[in-house]
């Protein structure tokens, strides 16, 4: 006779707790372990506790002599590219004083120029005015013909 009874699938693995928790209750307040005695324990190996903790001081000691070295590498580039920087500060404010004096003598070469056009618009104005008085002098005041004009007279009435 073949009994079939119902299992759980096997998936190869044990339960954390067993299913029915209420049937074996869990210790809330479990006993915490004593500590062992090293010095009752352990007589022999009494100094390899106290080597490690002097390899740590050695260890700790390494640890800031390399904070230390990678501190002071840090310090030195960082002193390095403020270095750099007050070089390219230095060499810009040289550089925009050089054209500042060049704008500067520029600019007094183009006042100046304007200057001296002014005064040659001056100077034109008054000739062109002491023409047109010359002129107008000449032609309302000359009695006296140039002998040009006497010569152009005599022409135009041998002509007619």
């Amino acid at each position: 006779m073949v009994v079939l009874v119902a299992q759980a699938p096997i998936t190869g693995r044990k339960p954390l707790q067993p299913r029915n928790s209420s049937s074996s209750p869990l210790d809330t307040n479990p006993k915490p372990k004593p500590k062992p005695n090293l010095d009752e324990n352990n007589k022999e190996n009494v100094h390899n506790y106290s080597t490690p903790a002097k390899k740590e001081k050695e260890h700790h000691f390494q640890i800031s002599e390399l904070l230390d070295a990678s501190l002071a590498e840090e310090l030195s580039a960082i002193r390095q590219k403020l270095e750099r920087l007050r070089i390219d500060k230095d060499k810009t404010d040289e550089m925009l004083r050089g054209r500042s004096l060049l704008l500067d003598s520029q600019m007094k070469e183009l006042v100046d120029r304007g200057v001296l056009q002014k005064q040659l618009e001056i100077e034109v104005d008054r000739l062109f005015r002491l023409k047109e008085i010359k002129l107008s002098c000449c032609k309302s005041m000359s009695p006296i013909r140039s002998l040009r004009q006497k010569e152009q007279a005599s022409k135009i009435q041998t002509e007619s």
